[in-house]
């Protein structure tokens, strides 16, 4: 039987994924760290009735925050009144699934794009994360149009080598033309 990931390493690990699939929920940063801190807790105190599998972990998770944010919203009138505000809308289990592999793709390339060296990340985030022209980039950072293209096939090779094989179809989607 395989040992139980701990605690920290499944916090540190799932954390920011949680934190971004509460924040598309609600658009609301504070209350999407509430609401993941919430959801690990509650497996926390839950853990021995839950599967060892981290699939399952995520899963008990991404669900915690979907009915949370349910919950809360047909209890309350005010926080009723605060969803209207905030844009929420009820999800159906399609768009609850895309919002987790978007979380978890988003997250994946951000990681992966960090550990890039420093002119390579930025020509990357410019070029494909903010949509700039290579023009753009190379006028902006004092580099000829052939550097930038350079650099933006480097990070993008290293994106793809690194990338979770889960993912490698969205981000041949998104980012390959």
């Amino acid at each position: 039987m395989m040992d139980r990931i701990s605690d920290e390493d499944l916090f540190k690990k799932n954390y920011r994924n949680v934190c971004y699939f509460a924040w598309q929920m609600v658009g609301d940063n504070e209350l999407a760290k509430d609401l993941a801190q919430d959801a690990f807790f509650s497996y926390f105190q839950n853990r021995e009735k839950i599967s060892e599998d981290e699939n399952a972990i995520r899963s008990y998770l991404y669900t915690s925050i979907k009915y949370a944010i349910y919950n809360n919203n047909r209890k309350d009138k005010v926080i009723e009144k605060y969803w209207q505000k905030s844009h929420f809308k009820e999800y159906d289990d399609a768009d609850f699934e895309n919002n987790i592999i978007k979380s978890e793709f988003i997250v994946e390339i951000n990681r992966i794009v960090n550990e890039l060296p420093a002119s390579c990340q930025k020509i990357f985030r410019l070029g494909y994360l903010d949509g700039w022209s290579n023009q753009e980039i190379s006028k902006a950072l004092d580099l000829s149009v052939n550097t930038v293209k350079t650099q933006k096939r480097r990070g993008l090779k290293v994106v793809q080598s690194k990338l979770n094989p889960e993912f490698l179809l969205f981000f041949t989607v998104l980012f390959c033309k």
